[in-house]
Parts: C-alpha cells; structure tokens; sequence
C-alpha cells in the first residue's frame, strides 16, 4: 500500500511538472523573436565558434538588424577588421568568452511579458495555469491517499507503537534457544526475586551474563503480574545508562518465556559481602559502594529523562563486579514519574526494612522513598549487619536506635569495633552515620535529596546533627 502510494504520487507531480515545463519553453520559444527584443552592446569581448551566419561589408547597425530577425540568434559579434567590416550570428549554447579588443558582442535582451504577442500570452498563460491546478489536483489526491492508508494501517501502527515501546533501542532480541545454550539449559542457578530466577551464562562472543527468567512463576503472580513486571524492568533499564546500574543487554519474548539477559556481576550482591562473608569488607571499599550506590540513585532520579523511583532499594539489588564497584539493579517495580510530578500514589511495595514510612501509611510517596531506604542501607554498610538483628543484646538489636545512641553518647567506635577492619578513618565514620540518620528520618521534609546525600557523603558540605529519626513523628 504505502509503495503504490508512493508510486502515483511520483507520477502524479511528474505529468504537473512536464507541463509547467512545456508551458515555460513554449513561452521563451514565442519570445524568441519577439518584435520587442533590443540589443545590448559590449565592448572587447567575443565569444569563439557556435556560428550559424557569417556576413561581409555590413554595418554594425546592419549586424544588430540581422540578429534581431533571425530566432536562434542570441548574440552577434561585429568587427571593422583592415579586410571590412564583419558580422558573426551567434546561437546557444555559447562558448566561453574571451577579450579582444577589435570585436564588439551584440547581446539580444527581450522582456518576456512586453514582448509576447497577446494570442501567445493567452496560450502560455493557459498551460501554467493548467500545470498548476494538476499539481494542487495532485497534493489533494495524495494528502487523500494517505489518510486512507494511515486509517487502514492505524491497529498496525499502534501494535508497532507498543513493539517499540517493549523493544528499546540498544537491546538485542535474543531466542529462547540462544539464552537456553547460554546457560547451559539454565543449569547455574545463582539467586532468585519476588519474579524469577536467575542463571549463569555466557554468549557465544564470550561475555558472562546474567539470566532472569520470569516464566517460571506465572502460577504464583498470575500472568499479568509477570508481563507487567518483565515490561516494565526491559523499558526503563533499556532508556538508562549509568556506570552505577546494572547494564541490560537484550531480552526474550517468545509465549511464556520472558527472559532478561544482563552483564553478569561476578562478586556477587552486597547483602552476601555483607552479612554472610563477614570481614571480606575493608573500610575504602565500604565508603566507595555507599558513594556509588547514591550516585547511581542520582541518575534516577534527576539525570533521566524522567525521574525514576526505583522503590526497592536493598543490599541484594546492589550487585559488585570483580573490583567491587557498585550497580544498582532490579528495576521490577520501579516507577517512572513526570518532571511536573513530584508525588505519586500507588500501592505498597519494597521489602520490609527498608520501606519508607510514608508508604506504610498510604501516603503519597516521592523520590524521599529511595532516600530512606538508602539510608538503612549505608548504616548497615556502615555495620556489616542487618536492621533488625536478634542475636545481639536488646539495646542493639535495632540497628538504626543503636547507631543513634553510639552517635549521641560519642562511641561511634562500637558499631565497628567487633569487624576486622583496621583502616576506619574516623571523621569519614561520622560523616556517614550522620548522612544515614538524616536518610531515615520519619519525617519525609527533613530528609535531604540525593543530590545533597552525594555531596555530604563527598565531604562538599557540612552536615548538621540530626534529630532523632523517630522523633519528628
């Protein structure tokens, strides 16, 4: 359809065209020899062969008169030589020209409207005006055909509309039998979600990846939920680019089978360094995954196109690679929201710990959700343990009440004293409980934006003392 469409309207402006064209030369052939013509004269200047006459002993007055009458004639060159006087007839196209200071050109100049007779202006006129109302004719006809194709086309363009919307520009569409031989039939199994499992693999050009495969719980989410959550995870990874998030280099969308392929992260999340491979973690490294972590959460929310939540900041969506730089990852139910739009409701989500008050109470909820749940944690980063610990004495077994307490009674050291870490600097200590505690105060207006979290954490401005982080409510 659309090449036909492209076709007649080729044809259509092409016949326009052919008589605007026709119109035009029969109008400059009519004024070729119009009576109204005149002659121009140059001085020491000649324009060599192309003659089409060649007259002796003829004036020069002589010479215009004889190019004036003769129709092809656009130029003739007089000159009074030692042998007479001499009159070449010139027709297009000329030659280049050249100077001689013993030859005079004659230009033939006539004005096309003055000059046409009126039976040929009539007949003139008729052809342009004929072109023109053929071509209008033909954008008419043309503007009608396409909106008749866009009409017909319309679901076809909307279903391409969503296809693009679900295939981000930079993603590779892989097979179910490529990811399948990846992974070796999804054999390495290295971690689960609230939606998949994830596997091990390696693509045929030698790069280690990361499987998500969504398919497996249908049963248990229902299929919407598991649609929702692969569309959602593809589009907004797919729009970002951050050294701090998870890379998503290309998907499977085959039936049932709906596969994310990410870079694969050999050190693992951060919850296993965390908490199951205690002392593996040395001070620099900690203060470097807090700081890239915030970052990371700056580009969501102030250097995308749109802000984006990301709703469920934890130590197991925080994965390391071999140096163990940070990458956010696990956008599943990250939400996207306007530049306008500062609040947004929507249902509780996250995982309990980290969950931002506010969206306990139903409230409507900001990017300050990401602030607290960064807040909880860079202070178990801060402690190698988790936010709610039982096998600790009563008073520690809350971990943000206990950082608060060694803060305000100055012991600061016991929250690191029991780890294997000998390079704790202790103004950088300071520095980041006191970034943890603004994170998570309860009232959402004290806490800072994640622009100003990168800034304290970076030692660019003062950090106040923080209240409570119960108390304001």
């Amino acid at each position: 359809m659309a090449m036909a469409f492209t076709s007649i309207l080729r044809y259509l402006i092409y016949v326009s065209y052919l008589i605007l064209v026709i119109s035009v030369l029969g109008e400059q052939q009519n004024t070729t020899c119009a009576t109204g013509a005149e002659m121009h004269v140059i001085s020491h200047i000649d324009w060599p062969g192309n003659d089409t006459d060649h007259r002796t002993s003829m004036s020069q007055t002589a010479c215009e008169q004889l190019c004036l009458q003769n129709c092809s004639c656009t130029v003739a060159i007089y000159a009074n030589l030692d042998n007479g006087e001499h009159c070449w007839v010139k027709a297009m196209p000329l030659g280049t020209s050249r100077q001689d200071d013993t030859r005079i050109a004659l230009v033939k100049v006539y004005n096309v409207v003055s000059a046409m007779p009126s039976k040929e202006k009539k007949e003139g006129k008729g052809l342009m005006v004929t072109g023109i109302i053929l071509m209008v004719c033909s954008i008419v006809f043309a503007a009608s055909l396409l909106l008749i194709w866009i009409y017909k086309c319309r679901p076809k363009l909307e279903s391409l509309k969503e296809h693009h919307k679900a295939n981000p520009v930079g993603l590779k569409a892989f097979s179910y039998q490529e990811i399948s031989t990846a992974t070796g039939g999804f054999k390495h199994e290295i971690g689960r979600g609230g939606f998949g499992k994830v596997y091990k693999g390696v693509l045929s050009d030698g790069r280690a990846i990361a499987v998500k495969k969504l398919d497996d719980l249908v049963k248990q989410g229902g299929h919407k939920d598991v649609e929702k959550e692969f569309r959602t995870e593809m589009g907004i990874i797919g729009a970002t680019h951050h050294k701090n998030l998870v890379q998503l280099y290309g998907f499977c969308d085959q039936g049932s089978n709906k596969i994310l392929v990410y870079e694969y992260m050999p050190t693992g999340s951060l919850d296993r360094v965390l908490f199951k491979v205690r002392g593996n973690l040395d001070w620099v490294l900690r203060v470097q995954i807090a700081l890239e972590i915030a970052r990371g959460i700056l580009y969501l929310h102030e250097e995308c196109t749109a802000p984006i939540l990301h709703c469920d900041i934890k130590p197991q969506n925080i994965l390391l690679d071999e140096n163990y730089h940070a990458k956010i990852g696990d956008f599943g139910i990250s939400k996207l929201i306007g530049r306008e739009q500062t609040r947004t409701f929507t249902v509780a989500r996250g995982t309990v710990g980290y969950i931002a008050p506010e969206w306990q109470k139903s409230m409507a909820v900001t990017v300050k959700v990401d602030v607290y749940s960064f807040g909880v944690v860079l202070l178990e980063i801060i402690c190698c343990r988790k936010m709610f610990e039982l096998q600790v004495p009563e008073d520690e077994m809350i971990l943000c009440d206990w950082v608060y307490d060694c803060f305000k009674y100055g012991r600061l050291v016991k929250l690191v004293e029991q780890q294997e870490c000998r390079s704790v600097d202790a103004a950088q200590l300071e520095r980041m409980v006191l970034v943890g505690l603004w994170c998570i105060q309860e009232d959402l207006s004290l806490r800072p934006s994640i622009k100003k979290v990168v800034q304290m954490l970076e030692g660019t401005i003062e950090i106040r003392v923080p209240p409570h982080p119960a108390s304001s409510s």
